[in-house]
């Protein structure tokens, strides 16, 4: 017998036998959000790293290290992102005004109409990524990543050193 004709699965979803762990599963379906995200900002021309970036400054500015923090992006990353986000000409690094080792990033006017695009788009995107779920199962399964999310077995997120 070959491999081929031992499989029973779809290529639409998982291996059957893996469907049993609910981490397996949460993993095999953030692969695909994921991917589909991407696909949300490389229409216009970003990576979601960069959308992350922009929607921590939008209603103000943050430093750089804060960003890398929040974001959980180690530091040598942010300045790759901060520095591709200012040669397309949507956010500036100023230095701080009360710590001059510091930088902080601010949003310009066409990082703005960037995230607003973003978010007209995701909303497209994601009514059909999850279009699998009924509204009210939607929002269960928001609140309940939400809820992982923030109190999770994790602990407090490390930045890499």
């Amino acid at each position: 017998m070959n491999v081929n004709e031992s499989r029973t699965e779809t290529a639409d979803g998982p291996p059957e036998v893996l469907t049993r762990w609910t981490g397996f599963l949460l993993n095999w379906v953030a692969a695909h959000a994921r991917e589909a995200y991407e696909q949300v900002a490389a229409q216009v021309g970003l990576k979601p790293q960069h959308l992350g970036v922009l929607t921590q400054i939008q209603h103000g500015p943050m430093i750089q290290a804060r960003l890398s923090d929040r974001l959980r992006v180690f530091k040598p990353v942010m300045v790759t992102l901060v520095n591709e986000l200012e040669a397309m000409d949507l956010a500036e690094r100023r230095p701080h005004i009360g710590d001059r080792r510091a930088m902080e990033v601010h949003i310009l006017p066409a990082g703005l109409d960037k995230i607003r695009e973003v978010e007209r788009l995701s909303e497209q995107a994601s009514a059909e990524f999850f279009s699998p779920l009924t509204l009210k199962e939607q929002q269960t399964l928001h609140g309940l990543l939400a809820k992982l999310a923030k109190d999770g077995p994790t602990g407090a997120w490390q930045s890499p050193r």
